[in-house]
């Protein structure tokens, strides 16, 4: 299995209790696609799945417009835009199965070998 998507409960300050999503896709190997349908359909943020382990490693990782705080059994997901701002709470087992599933997929530091590296047109002048 390269893809997968898992529902996770979760506390949001303006929808109050429901599920997210948490997808995860080896072909964007350094992302974790986290869908907030319940508060607007089609309403995505992609995380680096790296912040969100160094959240949980140290109790808080991130800058701008994404935060991750862990305290106790929580993960408090601070986003931010220029639309506005919420937090996410999450349950820390919750998010700990997702991580292990996602580097059980790919493993920290074997990210480029997902990576497509065969369409360069982005770059014009740079030969890789």
């Amino acid at each position: 299995m390269t893809a997968f998507t898992m529902q996770l409960p979760a506390l949001m300050e303006r929808a109050g209790h429901g599920l997210i999503s948490a997808g995860y896709d080896a072909s964007e190997p350094y992302a974790i696609t986290f869908g907030f349908d319940t508060v607007q359909p089609g309403l995505e943020w992609v995380i680096s799945r790296d912040l969100l382990a160094d959240g949980l490693i140290h109790g808080k990782a991130g800058e701008g417009d994404v935060k991750v705080t862990a305290r106790g059994d929580l993960v408090v997901l601070g986003l931010c835009s220029p639309d506005g701002s919420a937090a996410v709470v999450l349950r820390r087992d919750d998010v700990d199965i997702l991580l292990d599933r996602v580097y059980r997929i790919v493993a920290r530091g074997a990210e480029s070998q997902h990576l497509d590296w065969s369409d360069t047109t982005e770059f014009p002048g740079v030969a890789l």
